[in-house]
């Protein structure tokens, strides 16, 4: 008889046998987004912990893996020490032992792994009895965030796949993980060790559907959409194109990829499906449409900046850089034009340049900006982190009150996939390369929503007038925001005003120059400030 001892360690159970540990993991079931921010593995404990500096060689030092699983994927998270690019330049290997059955399968580290996932390579290998099949991100309905370098990365697999159309991956209640770096490379869990994850304990619940309707109908709705060479002017797309914008009914149109066709034309084209007066101004590919009047436009290389007045909507103008960054492996070039783009709302708001705008004069970069690759690119677009200042000067916060732009994380409608781009016949798996980047001391966003109809339901296809190809019009989806005035007497920035604003306006009463709770700026928090905050007593909508 083999003697084996148990042994607990942070939640997790390891059985040693012979020198053989195996770490099993198993939690209830988690409402994981793939949308490249982990606050929602935060109560998941790591299934295995990998101690720094212990790679033999290769680019990746791995210090954790976890794992996660709902009814429709297996969710991974790695950790490692410096930031890397999952999907190329890199020697990373992903072993999937889907029937936890070391005798079947490609043998390595313990275990016999159907799956072989070269992420690097943007393909895998599915083994199944003698058979090898070459497979890709579609057949395995394999999702990845973020889409830039970073040092932590969250990873879906569906979990009723075929990869070679007619075995399933997975076929038991456990799957055991191996991940490698390369042939020498760092390995987690490190040898000696398997990690088996159980499934179906406990349940997650679906995703929460996002409506496309308004939260209020006074809410200022833009949208940013690359249409993909043209396609709303072009018979075989139309249709779908009209579907999309009818159903999202935008106030603000922010467009890329119209190369052949004049903001006028584009502008008359909208107008015909959604009704109304509108204005439209572009620069190279980019074209924004506008219910609302466009006082300026300015060409920021090839992007497009337009100063829109919203203050029917949000009580002021707001400035909009509509882009599309280079693409691909052009870090460079999508370097020099985010650089550009906050040099000009840098000297947006300082007395004397092209542009001076008040304070409370909101700014949105949004579009599709191209985010693949290293990171810089959208720290400089939310930071102000200039990279070449001696060609556009000095850093600046692009937040008028001096901070770093919001990111808008959103999520299809649903599902808990946050990818803005998606080509099912192309190389790159779902990836979130479109933005909307805003300035939150003066502008709030309500509500959002990434639209892609082939995941939505039938009923709610039929409630929105769509057809479930629509969103094939384009490989970008129509991503959506809706945004609001700020809501000045909510102190603690809850969207409520209530008893605790009351409390923090009561604890600064008196001379208070600077105070958040000095509601009408006069230096002083009083009775005026109070009646502000009585006045706006409830939800900000």
């Amino acid at each position: 008889m083999m003697r084996t001892s148990s042994i607990v360690h942070n939640g997790f159970t390891s059985v040693i046998a012979v020198g053989l540990a195996t770490a099993i993991a198993s939690a209830d079931q988690a409402p994981i987004s793939i949308d490249g921010v982990f606050g929602d593995w935060a109560d998941i404990a790591p299934s295995i912990t990998d101690p720094a500096g212990d790679a033999p060689s290769g680019d990746i030092d791995f210090t954790a893996l976890s794992m996660a699983d709902d009814d429709l994927f297996f969710f991974i998270r790695v950790d490692a020490t410096a930031d890397f690019d999952m999907s190329e330049n890199n020697a990373l290997r992903i072993y999937l032992d889907t029937d936890a059955d070391a005798s079947t399968g490609f043998a390595i580290g313990g275990i016999g792994a159907e799956l072989q996932w070269r992420a690097g390579e943007l393909e895998g290998t599915f083994y199944h009895g003698n058979q090898q099949t070459a497979v890709y991100f579609t057949e395995l309905r394999f999702r990845g965030e973020p889409t830039v370098t970073s040092s932590a990365f969250e990873i879906a697999f569906g979990r009723d796949t075929y990869p070679d159309g007619t075995n399933p991956l997975f076929t038991g209640p456990d799957v055991r993980v191996l991940i490698v770096d390369g042939t020498n490379g760092d390995v987690i869990p490190d040898a000696g060790t398997t990690s088996t994850y159980t499934f179906d304990i406990g349940s997650a619940p679906p995703a929460a559907e996002r409506p496309f309707a308004r939260l209020q109908n006074d809410h200022l709705r833009i949208i940013t959409h690359n249409v993909l060479n043209d396609r709303p002017f072009t018979g075989a797309h139309q249709a779908k194109f009209e579907r999309l914008w009818s159903a999202v009914a935008p106030d603000i149109l922010h467009l890329q990829e119209i190369y052949n066709h004049t903001p006028t034309e584009t502008r008359d084209l909208v107008a015909s499906w959604l009704g109304g007066t509108w204005q439209a101004a572009g620069n190279n590919d980019c074209i924004t449409v506008s219910r609302y009047s466009i006082s300026g436009s300015w060409a920021i290389d090839g992007n497009l900046a337009v100063l829109i007045d919203t203050t029917a909507s949000i009580g002021t103008p707001m400035l909009c850089i509509n882009a599309h960054l280079p693409c691909c492996d052009n870090d460079d070039g999508r370097q020099w034009e985010s650089d550009a783009i906050i040099a000009f709302v840098r000297d947006a708001y300082l007395p004397g340049g092209t542009l001076t705008l008040n304070a409370d004069v909101p700014v949105l970069i949004c579009g599709d900006l191209n985010m693949v690759g290293l990171a810089q690119q959208l720290e400089t677009l939310i930071t102000g982190d200039i990279v070449h200042n001696d060609w556009y000067g000095d850093d600046a916060p692009p937040d008028p009150d001096g901070t770093d732009l919001n990111n808008t994380i959103s999520r299809l409608t649903e599902r808990r996939m946050g990818y803005t781009w998606r080509n099912d016949g192309g190389w790159y798996w779902p990836g979130h390369l479109d933005f909307m980047i805003y300035s939150d001391s003066n502008l709030a966003r309500r509500h959002d929503f990434i639209v892609c109809t082939p995941e939505m339901s039938a009923a709610a296809l039929s409630q929105n007038g769509l057809l479930a190809g629509d969103s094939n019009a384009s490989d970008h989806l129509v991503f959506c925001v809706d945004f609001a005035r700020p809501c000045a007497a909510d102190i603690d920035g809850n969207d409520t005003v209530d008893v605790d604003d009351l409390i923090a306006l009561i604890a600064d009463w008196g001379a208070c120059g600077g105070c958040v709770s000095d509601l009408n700026g006069d230096g002083n928090v009083g009775a005026d400030d109070l009646l502000i905050v009585l006045a706006a007593w409830g939800s900000c909508g």
